[in-house]
């Protein structure tokens, strides 16, 4: 029988609290007089956006509940019209989940994870911190050749469910589970943020960047200037995630390394149906990894999500798959919490609500009088951290990087030293589920909470903030930025 895990006395008036302060939140924000700048549909997306933050995080409903009741609030309010709505369902995020699930299914059918979790076990996560580092490790790697999240989220969940199992990690229950799946959404956002080419966003920012500021920024300079940043980003997050949420398990529990070596030599040579799962496997990492090529390649581009949906098909055509729909393992309650959470996300976005928030933030800024160093440092937490109320890459960098721009020449401040640094926070997206696509993904195996992931991820990116500061009088004063 499963044990649900005790809450702390904070947790637990959190989530007393929740639902009045929701409520009253709600009310505040719905009842005030519009601020100048802000539309009447952006201040009830508002409401809803801050009501919603406030049960996610305090748990006082389910999460799916919360999902349900903001999509009937933003209908019934007008912040949102039903057809945008009821059309969330349709996003490419919710069939990317789908089928990244059908695909790890597949994968655990086959015995492919199993041994591919039992041979990185054996072979470089002997403790619990060496499995943790390799993951990181990994996901680092494969950021260079898969330029997307998300697909690297997918690519990563059955190994990392099946290291989880190997540790005997119950979700919501175990440390080393809650750990390596927030870790894996860090790993996934922090190493996109040092590779130039690992999310279009960075791209279009860096053309911003040329056209605001005549600056031109190669692959190399991004790469010099970001990437050691990223990496001390992710140890920060490694130290972090001991200090905040130790580990009940140093070693494989319950079983020793050479016990699971005999497992992994128990299961002989591959099978062909682990043979069909890698080729399918593989096929769909190719397919990913080589997303710019298509059209030059196949005469067609095939996007992302059909990639993932092909895969998916794939696991159950006779002759080829080996899976039925019964044996698919789909969290729906995480589902509908996706759908809700995005539909928040997305109307508080595109009502303008946003952009709002993100003008007033700066334009209460009088950066003038400070010191270089402590207007780079503001400046980038509120870069960092806006990624918060934007649910888009894509639109964020389109208003952050001009506004940064015009902040930089208002105070006299060469636009280049704030704006290029600002551009190597577009992928911090770690704080929330509904942040980026990867988030939902590793979200919906349950392990963590809305809590754990904003605790976790404020903590990582004030120590991001931090680096950045300190490199914005070193290494980028040395590499010519600042």
């Amino acid at each position: 029988m499963k044990i649900p895990k005790k809450k702390s006395v904070f947790e637990q008036w959190l989530q007393y609290l929740g639902l009045p302060l929701a409520l009253i939140c709600f009310a505040a924000f719905y009842t005030m007089s519009t601020p100048e700048g802000l539309t009447v549909q952006g201040q009830i997306s508002l409401a809803v956006f801050a009501m919603a933050f406030i049960l996610w995080v305090s748990e006082a409903l389910p999460t799916y509940t919360t999902a349900l009741l903001s999509l009937v609030i933003l209908a019934l309010t007008g912040a949102w019209t039903e057809k945008n709505i009821l059309g969330v369902f349709g996003y490419d995020v919710i069939w990317l989940m789908l089928a990244a699930f059908i695909i790890t299914s597949g994968m655990e059918k086959s015995g492919v994870a199993r041994r591919m979790a039992l041979w990185m076990v054996t072979r470089f996560g002997k403790t619990a911190a060496a499995t943790l580092m390799v993951l990181m490790i990994t996901n680092f790697i494969i950021a260079f050749v898969v330029p997307s999240t998300t697909a690297r989220a997918a690519l990563m969940l059955p190994i990392c469910l099946l290291v989880a199992q190997t540790y005997g990690a119950k979700p919501g229950e175990s440390n080393f589970g809650r750990i390596m799946m927030i870790q894996e959404v860090h790993a996934n956002n922090i190493s996109t943020t040092g590779i130039l080419t690992a999310t279009a966003p960075q791209i279009l920012a860096i053309g911003l960047i040329k056209d605001l500021t005549g600056q031109n920024v190669t692959w190399m300079d991004w790469l010099a200037a970001s990437m050691p940043i990223a990496v001390g980003t992710m140890l920060i997050s490694f130290l972090l995630g001991f200090i905040l949420f130790p580990p009940e398990v140093k070693t494989p529990q319950g079983k020793g390394v050479e016990e699971l070596k005999e497992q992994l030599s128990s299961m002989g040579p591959l099978s062909g149906v682990e043979w069909r799962a890698i080729i399918i496997f593989a096929l769909t990492v190719f397919l990913w990894a080589t997303g710019p090529w298509h059209v030059a390649m196949f005469g067609v581009n095939i996007s992302l999500v059909m990639v993932a949906i092909l895969a998916g098909t794939a696991l159950f055509l006779p002759g080829i798959g080996f899976l039925t729909w019964k044996e698919t393992s789909i969290p729906w309650d995480l589902m509908l919490f996706s759908c809700g959470a995005y539909a928040v996300g997305l109307a508080f976005e595109k009502s303008g609500a946003a952009s709002w928030a993100m003008n007033w933030i700066f334009s209460g800024m009088d950066i003038n009088s400070m010191p270089f160093w402590m207007a780079f440092a503001i400046v980038m937490a509120v870069a960092t951290f806006s990624h918060i109320v934007f649910s888009s890459k894509v639109v964020r960098t389109v208003i952050l990087i001009p506004t940064v721009v015009g902040l930089a020449k208002a105070a006299g401040i060469n636009p280049f030293a704030l704006a290029l640094p600002a551009a190597f926070t577009i992928a911090d997206s770690i704080t929330l589920p509904p942040n980026c696509k990867p988030n939902l993904i590793f979200y919906s195996t349950g392990y963590f909470t809305v809590l754990n992931q904003l605790t976790y991820g404020i903590l990582v990116l004030l120590g991001k903030v931090a680096l950045m500061t300190l490199a914005s009088v070193t290494w980028f004063k040395i590499l010519g930025i600042c």
